[in-house]
């Protein structure tokens, strides 16, 4: 990892060194920076090209973190509220001998023993809603992509806690989704099931990935606004 001053602001930027014949900056969801340069270009050079967009570079950072809804660490209690697919419900935390679910319009009510046992059970049910989803969503998406390239690996999807993706595709096919795609919409959980799938025919994110991807999932740009813009998440 880099860093430079820029103005009032010292930037981290990771640095990768590539074949492409031209020096690139990004800025992805998290608002990290990156850097992609030719081998040959000496780094005084590079800083002079980032110089040169600092105003650019902080303008996209502050605008990501802004855009990042992180939340304090829930407390489970009645009136805070949870995120599901895209909805946002209301808890309500009822002592009682009987323990079930009720659900609502906009709340959720959990009927525990212990009031202690509600972030258990309430992460449990939030679980258990997520990997229903996806048993009949990463069937109706493989479908749809084998369709269109039939020779593709069989993949295996996961369901795997990650600190800074939404998924991820091994080498050898093994698909990992984050739990925390619950919070999300069921078209943007469609559109990173997509993404993924997308990877097992392209590693890296050049031209051709994004061609193949809008292919099955035209409105994926959107989708991937909308799902950095749109799903909160909360601190672990």
């Amino acid at each position: 990892m880099e860093s430079i001053d820029l103005g009032n602001r010292r930037v981290d930027y990771s640095l990768k060194r590539s074949k492409r014949k031209t020096l690139g900056i990004t800025v992805n969801s998290k608002g990290q920076v990156i850097v992609t340069a030719p081998d040959y270009i000496p780094m005084d050079k590079i800083e002079e090209v980032i110089q040169k967009r600092k105003n650019w570079i902080i303008e996209k950072v502050q605008e990501k973190e802004s855009n990042l809804q992180i939340q304090p660490r829930r407390k489970f209690v009645s009136g805070e509220s949870v995120y599901l697919f895209g909805r946002q419900y209301y808890l309500k935390i009822i002592k009682s001998n009987d323990y079930h679910i009720e659900m609502g319009h906009n709340r959720i009510t959990f009927y525990v023993k212990d009031l202690d046992e509600a972030e258990a059970k309430v992460t449990e049910y939030l679980d258990n809603e997520f990997r229903s989803l996806i048993e009949y969503k990463t069937t109706e998406c493989l479908e749809v992509f084998s369709g269109r390239y039939p020779a593709l690996i069989e993949p295996v999807f996961k369901v795997r806690k990650m600190a800074k993706r939404w998924g991820s595709c091994t080498k050898d096919g093994i698909i990992n989704l984050n739990p925390v795609l619950v919070a999300a919409s069921v078209e943007c959980i469609e559109y990173v099931i997509f993404h993924e799938l997308t990877h097992l025919l392209h590693d890296d994110h050049d031209d051709e990935f994004f061609m193949t991807l809008k292919r099955v999932c035209p409105k994926y740009k959107e989708l991937k606004e909308k799902l950095e813009k749109e799903t909160v998440l909360f601190e672990v």
